[in-house]
């Protein structure tokens, strides 16, 4: 009986509560309404952060674009760069726009792979031929384009992908071709394990399978492998050097592939 009356004492002292604080329950229900709203500009920059990695890499490649506009015609700005990489004579107006000497990057929106390496490619470009990023005896100008091999475009009333589809048909001899040189390269040799790297590079000749991101080094002075789009080198993924994380080992691998040194040499020694 104790027990029970015990428990019906603290229920009556709940409903006396209840009861003489009622006024104050508008006031909390307000105070929730207010303190939802205030809130939202946190939700909302919480939620941003999800995507924030993605839209800064998104952001940073589209800086660098070669468009695809047009490839369905072969008129292209990616068509006439790639026309500049394979031509044996070159005019000195369109060194001038391309550069002798650069990367090519091929990427897509929401891409896991381009989201890891872009601030390596940034921190790179921004210490170009400063301390560690300069190369002794060396003047080269740092240059890279991006082609986003997910464009598309309506044509005949259909949306089509234009890398794939019309892009894609000009160039695969040449990528064919890449595939071959780039399986005896310095670069595979010194690789630890180079099953994963082959394996993407089979792909090159494959529309529908090319990997992204792929990294081509243009240098056609190069005189170890070479091809006909003077594609000196070729990545898919970028480890940092020494196998460290971050961007600057990134940068370091992307510098060393520059120059075909340390692991891209043929007198490398892990």
């Amino acid at each position: 009986m104790v027990v029970l009356r015990a428990i019906g004492g603290f229920f009556v002292k709940i409903g006396r509560w209840i009861k003489e604080t009622a006024w104050i329950q508008p006031l909390l229900i307000v105070g929730g309404i207010f303190a939802i709203i205030f809130s939202i500009p946190y939700i909302s920059n919480w939620v941003s952060s999800w995507f924030t990695d993605s839209n800064a890499a998104s952001g940073f490649y589209k800086d660098y674009k070669v468009s695809l506009e047009g490839a369905d015609k072969g008129t292209s700005d990616a068509d006439d760069l790639f026309k500049y990489m394979a031509s044996d004579e070159k005019s000195a107006s369109d060194k001038a726009k391309w550069g002798e000497k650069f990367f090519v990057t091929f990427v897509q929106e929401d891409c896991a792979g381009c989201e890891s390496i872009y601030k390596g490619f940034d921190v790179l470009e921004s210490n170009w031929n400063k301390a560690e990023f300069a190369k002794e005896g060396s003047s080269e100008s740092y240059k890279m384009y991006t082609i986003f091999i997910d464009t598309t475009d309506t044509i005949d009333d259909e949306t089509q992908n234009l890398f794939q589809k019309y892009f894609f048909d000009r160039v695969d001899y040449q990528f064919e071709e890449i595939i071959g040189v780039m399986q005896e390269s310095n670069y595979v040799k010194n690789l630890t394990s180079s099953t994963s790297y082959l394996s993407d590079l089979q792909t090159l000749d494959d529309s529908e399978k090319f990997a992204s991101p792929t990294i081509f080094l243009y240098d056609p002075s190069y005189e170890g492998n070479n091809t006909q789009l003077g594609v000196s080198e070729v990545l898919f993924t970028v480890s940092g050097k020494n196998n460290e994380s971050g961007s600057y080992p990134i940068a370091r691998t992307l510098f060393d592939c520059w120059y075909h040194q340390d692991i891209f040499a043929a007198n490398y020694q892990a």
